[in-house]
């Protein structure tokens, strides 16, 4: 069983770009947390594989 901690993150912008996200991933037929997690695993991961090229 997997037993994964879940926490959040706050993070402040300004409300006409959260509305912006959130009406395009709404037409996209996803939802702001998976994106947004997406994005933070490929970031993770893209700089994990560079760093052990010595590049960042």
């Amino acid at each position: 069983m997997d037993e994964t901690k879940i926490v959040a993150i706050r993070v402040e912008m300004p409300d006409e770009l959260r509305n912006q996200f959130k009406s395009v991933v709404a037409r996209e037929g996803k939802n702001m947390r998976d994106v947004l997690l997406n994005f933070i695993k490929d970031y993770v991961a893209e700089r994990e594989s560079s760093q052990g090229k010595g590049v960042l």
